[in-house]
């Protein structure tokens, strides 16, 4: 009787950035914030099982962090100026003085400033 006596060797390799980007997919993962979170500030979104999900500012692609980063600064923007405001005397995002105050923080960040026409899926 002979023995065969084999041997495996696995090499483990960590990937870069760009590397992960090329070869990311959808996630069973949530999002960080909620579809309507992102609808509601001007972010489109189209979610994707296998593949990324995608998200549109003002009709342009942007990037996962940069949806999130716009949204950061809406809830900032949101909580400065409800602070102390209860029910109806909050404002929200469809407000005028919301969309300038934002504005105002997305020019200084982006460069950009919002039409005020919520996001979609698309």
């Amino acid at each position: 009787m002979t023995i065969c006596n084999t041997e495996n060797t696995m090499e483990v390799r960590e990937l870069n950035k760009a590397e992960m980007s090329e070869i990311s997919g959808g996630t069973f993962t949530r999002n960080t914030y909620r579809e309507s979170g992102y609808h509601s500030v001007g972010i489109s979104t189209s979610y994707h099982f296998f593949d990324k999900d995608e998200f549109k500012f003002m009709g342009k692609s942007i990037s996962y962090e940069k949806a999130n980063k716009i949204v950061k600064i809406a809830d900032g923007v949101l909580e400065a100026m409800n602070t102390g405001c209860h029910g109806a005397n909050q404002v929200n995002t469809t407000d005028q003085a919301f969309q300038r105050a934002f504005n105002s923080q997305l020019f200084l960040e982006f460069g950009i400033v919002w039409d005020g026409k919520p996001g979609t899926s698309f």
